[in-house]
């Protein structure tokens, strides 16, 4: 997913996606942000599972919460 790279609503949009049907169980999804924005380490079912910053990039890596 590659929002608007500095818009204060790209938490919205990953809890959009947490929550919808477009995200299946173990979904993995991407989402580059700026550095000055950071992210939540949860939106809805999707947990942040590894970051890494770029300069002023950066890359959060959320999988969605496997219900047993």
């Amino acid at each position: 997913m590659d929002p608007p790279y500095s818009s204060s609503s790209i938490g919205s949009l990953v809890t959009q996606l947490g929550t919808s049907k477009v995200v299946g169980k173990n979904t993995i999804v991407v989402v580059t942000h700026s550095s000055r924005l950071p992210l939540d380490s949860t939106y809805a079912t999707l947990n942040l599972i590894k970051e890494r910053r770029h300069g002023d990039s950066c890359i959060a890596v959320y999988q969605k919460e496997e219900k047993p």
